[in-house]
């Protein structure tokens, strides 16, 4: 073979190579170096970047001694791809050291996994004492405020010397009206009234006369013996018998007005029992 057909065949060669596609690759770079904190209440997580030279789906999976916390997936695009991964399911407290593997691997250069040192620390609220204590608290300020709030006297707001005589005219008013409404009298039914106008058309029983003492009768009868003119006997006896005529008309007038008196009282009675 001469030197032509080396250099002939060389160039076939090297045509055929330049048509053969070239796999593309995604390069892991700025991977945590340091210590990652986590808040076992709030979480946390880091981030790196990832360069890829075509678009595929990335699978990022963390483990730690073996054991498996979390699978997360991502879209990564040709270029310069942040990855964040979210690290709140690691809620155990102190220090941990995880596997952090990027699948698939094929379309990994250069390695495609790494080890992060991750501490996680204890949130405040995340202890069920703080919030008893807290309750406590709150408890005691309400206690407190209660009693003070009791014990203080309510102040009356301030007024003005028409607006206090006013206050007191309407006090006493009121005052005045309830006295009244205690003094008044119920009124009298309707057989009350007719009860009470029947009793004031019957005539008043004369009033017995109360009997005058010994002496001072004595001492008037005889006033009037001495101021009466001297009568004959025939005289004094027609007086004498008139006067006993009068007081037996008196006698017999005050029973007959008795007896009327009684009779009205039972032909009411007889009335009232007959109504009801």
């Amino acid at each position: 073979m001469n030197c032509k057909q080396i250099i002939a065949v060389s160039a076939v060669v090297l045509f055929a190579l330049m048509l053969v596609p070239v796999a593309d690759a995604a390069t892991i770079e700025n991977s945590p170096s340091g210590t990652v904190e986590v808040d076992n209440m709030n979480g946390g997580g880091f981030d790196f970047t990832l360069q890829s030279d075509n678009s595929f789906e990335l699978t990022v999976t963390i483990t730690e001694n073996g054991r498996e916390l979390s699978v997360q997936t991502f879209n990564v695009t040709p270029g310069e791809n942040v990855i964040h991964v979210d690290l709140g399911m690691m809620t155990s407290v102190g220090n941990h050291t995880i596997r952090v593997e990027c699948t698939p691997a094929n379309e990994m250069e250069g390695g495609h996994g790494f080890n992060v040192n991750v501490e996680v620390t204890q949130n405040i609220l995340s202890n069920w004492a703080v919030y008893g204590a807290i309750a406590v608290v709150v408890i005691i300020i309400v206690i407190f405020a209660y009693i003070k709030m009791r014990d203080t006297p309510k102040v009356k707001p301030e007024m003005t010397f028409e607006e206090l005589e006013a206050q007191r005219k309407a006090e006493m008013a009121a005052k005045a009206d309830k006295k009244q409404k205690k003094e008044k009298t119920p009124a009298p039914t309707t057989e009350r009234k007719r009860y009470v106008a029947k009793s004031e058309e019957q005539p008043k029983a004369a009033e017995p006369k109360v009997a005058e003492e010994p002496k001072v009768k004595e001492s008037r009868l005889l006033e009037r013996k001495e101021k009466a003119p001297k009568m004959t006997f025939e005289e004094l006896e027609a007086q004498k018998q008139a006067e006993k005529a009068k007081k037996a008309a008196d006698k017999e007038k005050k029973k007959s007005s008795d007896k009327s008196e009684r009779e009205r009282y039972l032909e009411e009675k007889r009335k009232k029992k007959e109504q009801e």
